[in-house]
């Protein structure tokens, strides 16, 4: 239970440690994460949307993940929910 829980939580890492690493901060702003991956511009990220870039490691676990923070179960994802299924930041 607790390997799959750091799996699904592996595939948002993925795409936020590729930020921090283009954008040199301390952290990556989330807003600028999902703009980027929001390569339609209709302000929600879709499943494929949410996949493009990631890793064959991330990728084995985005489809679990991407329903999990699915919060309204809607097929795609707003700021907001993108958001709250980040790992929260170290102080």
């Amino acid at each position: 239970m607790v390997a799959r829980l750091f799996a699904s939580l592996s595939v948002v890492l993925v795409v936020v440690s590729a930020a921090v690493a283009a954008e040199g901060k301390k952290g990556p702003d989330p807003a600028k994460v999902f703009a980027r991956k929001d390569t339609n511009t209709d302000g929600a990220l879709t499943l494929e949307e949410f996949k493009a870039g990631m890793k064959d490691k991330a990728l084995d676990n985005a489809d679990k993940r991407f329903r999990k923070i699915d919060a309204d179960s809607d097929g795609k994802l707003t700021l907001e929910e993108f958001k709250a299924g980040l790992p929260p930041k170290k102080s």
